[in-house]
């Protein structure tokens, strides 16, 4: 059975503890381990045994603590852990292949950092971009609807009475479009004045789209009020030699070995200021409450750190150090060439990369798109909205057609029929029609004849009274010529009996 030891370091290991108090291991180097033994031909039968500890150093009496320790004492075949490889660690130990390139990351806290232009923040260019055009578009529109719509009708009154031309065009003023769109956008509009059904369609669906948009930015922009922009404020060891704070390293590790015999000058100047920690999570957590100004550790191991929430860690620009990531194996080990062997073919089917992905970047629980956009509406998000204008201003197009074609077509027809049957009743107009006698309206209806009528196409009431005191006057007429031949007929029938009783 093969032996093997290992530690907490997320997302190559992580090591959790079941309620029977035994320890449940998975992460990226735990899916590893049984395809490299099955890829080179050995048993899969080991077992992984925990210790809390790092990859070690070595002490004045030769002997290693950490890792090294378990596996130059040969109380472990294989540690599951990310070792860096060093050339005084090589030559106590056998290793594999590099899984992954090493070096150290400065692991930091995002810095909060107030912009001028915070308004512009809750919506990408994008959608600023498009919302202009948006709002262009629809002042176009609706002045162009507003035009036609109000050319057309009147061309069709001209045709009925020009003295209610002369009225409606007094009343029907160019609308101000352009300063009603944009006040609805802020939520201070009111409905459009205008006689066209297209214009106002158009201006409800306008309002609709204004709505969710305002609310949409009322709530991005309270969220980038606070913090309108995350910065790093520390990138590198010499950024971090120059703000005279301190910071944490892990303990017996090849990350504090770098800064205690490097001849890096930046190093060298923060060796006074370095923190040693056992536990990586007590480190991260003096990163967050400010106790250490950042955290150097295995570049793999940060980047990690940066992927959880609350997202609030980010890494410096500085890769510290060089190295390679291995996987170590005790002196004299018999199983190195396979494991090679293995780790390469492993590397060249792709399978290494997918683990990759699979604990390196699914995992991530900050969305990387959000965090770069500092919580920004995106098209991604936005597009759907803009189809509510969109939609509207086909409908209002459509309408807007409809009002011209009636005005231009059948407006002068419709009238026609309206004083026809406030004058002469329903059936003496559907008798005419069927007999195809249709009253012509440049006939019946020609202002400044001589008989003097009007007609007002806003006021078939007034018409109908008109026509039925004309009626009324009519049948009286008739009433006093039928009782004047009346009453001469009967004297006539008198003096003939008088006549004939005479004889």
């Amino acid at each position: 059975m093969l032996r093997v030891v290992a530690s907490h370091q997320p997302p190559l290991v992580f090591v959790n503890e079941a309620a029977d108090g035994s320890k449940n291991f998975t992460g990226f180097l735990v899916d590893l381990l049984p395809m490299l033994l099955e890829t080179a031909g050995l048993p899969r039968n080991y077992s992984i045994r925990y210790i809390p500890a790092a990859g070690g150093r070595q002490l004045e009496n030769g002997s290693w603590t950490g890792m090294m320790g378990e596996l130059t004492s040969g109380r472990a075949d294989l540690a599951l852990y990310p070792m860096t490889l060093t050339a005084q660690r090589a030559k106590y130990i056998q290793h594999t292949q590099p899984f992954q390139d090493g070096g150290y990351g400065l692991l930091v806290k995002t810095q909060a950092v107030n912009t001028g232009y915070s308004f512009l923040l809750p919506f990408t260019w994008q959608v600023w971009l498009l919302f202009l055009m948006a709002m262009l578009a629809v002042v176009l529109l609706l002045t162009a609807m507003d035009l036609a719509t109000r050319k057309a009708r009147h061309a069709a009154l001209e045709k009925v009475d020009s003295r209610k031309v002369q009225r409606s065009r007094k009343r029907d003023k160019l609308m101000g479009h352009a300063i009603e769109t944009i006040m609805m956008a802020v939520n201070s509009g009111a409905a459009p004045a205008s006689r066209s059904l297209g214009v106002k369609l158009l201006f409800i669906a306008w309002a609709i789209f204004s709505v969710i948009m305002l609310a949409a930015y009322t709530a991005n922009l309270t969220a980038n009020l606070t913090v309108n922009q995350l910065a790093v404020q520390i990138g590198s060891l010499a950024d971090l030699a120059q703000s005279s704070a301190y910071f944490g390293v892990p303990a017996d590790s090849s990350v504090s070995s770098y800064f205690t015999s490097s001849l890096d000058k930046a190093a060298l100047l923060l060796r006074p200021r370095m923190i040693e920690y056992k536990d990586t999570d007590d480190a991260v957590a003096d990163v967050r409450r400010g106790k250490i100004a950042a955290f150097v550790t295995d570049h793999i191991n940060a980047l990690y750190f940066t992927q959880v929430k609350p997202c609030d860690l980010a890494l410096g620009s500085e890769v510290v150090g060089s190295g390679s990531l291995v996987l170590a194996l005790k002196p004299n080990s018999t199983i190195r060439g396979k494991l090679d062997d293995a780790m390469l073919k492993l590397a060249e089917s792709g399978q290494v990369p997918d683990l990759r992905r699979k604990w390196f970047q699914d995992n991530s629980e900050c969305d990387s798109e959000a965090t770069t956009e500092g919580g920004r509406l995106s098209m991604a998000q936005a597009w759907s909205v803009f189809v509510i204008p969109a939609v509207g201003a086909a409908a209002g197009i459509l309408i807007a057609a409809a009002e011209v074609f009636y005005y231009n077509k059948m407006f002068v027809g419709v009238q026609s029929l309206r004083h026809d049957l406030s004058a002469m009743g329903a059936r003496v107009v559907l008798s005419r029609r069927l007999h195809r006698q249709p009253r012509s309206i440049s006939k019946s209806l020609r202002f400044g004849s001589a008989t003097d009528h009007t007609f007002d196409v806003e006021s078939p009431v007034q018409d109908a009274d008109d026509a039925n005191s004309q009626k009324s006057a009519a049948d009286k007429a008739a009433q006093r010529d039928g009782s004047g031949s009346g009453s001469s007929s009967a004297k006539q029938q008198q003096q003939q009996q008088q006549r004939q009783g005479s004889e």
